[in-house]
């Protein structure tokens, strides 16, 4: 083998650009220690489980990717705080890419403790 495994060969979804508004935004969010700004150029919408003692279920994170970097060196611009059924995260990640082709996401869902399920 010897070879790490290509995650994008199972999940062959296409990118999910950020438009100019989103961009500019996220400028104003995300500045790095120098002063740049990062050139963000996709998001990435994840569903992840979670469990502990309390609760177990599926979070929403949205995170804004840049060309050549790893979309964890920036914390996620928007997930939700308590664990949701499948269902519901995925209902929410729709809302988002929607809101992320009207060129809003960073308008709807900048607010990183979001728990608004009524929204969806």
């Amino acid at each position: 083998m010897g070879q790490f495994l290509n995650l994008e060969s199972f999940f062959q979804r296409p990118h999910i650009p950020i438009g100019q508004r989103d961009k500019e935004q996220l400028g104003e969010i995300y500045i790095s220690n120098d002063g740049k700004r990062h050139a963000f150029a996709n998001w990435l919408i994840a569903l992840m489980w979670e469990e502990d003692e309390i609760d177990a279920g599926w979070k929403t994170i949205v995170y804004p990717v840049a060309k050549g970097r790893v979309f964890w060196l920036v914390p996620p611009l928007f997930y939700t705080t308590v664990p949701s059924t499948f269902d519901k995260a995925w209902r929410l990640s729709e809302a988002i890419k929607a809101s992320s082709r009207n060129d809003e996401l960073t308008e709807k869902y900048v607010h990183p403790y979001w728990d608004d399920w009524a929204k969806i």
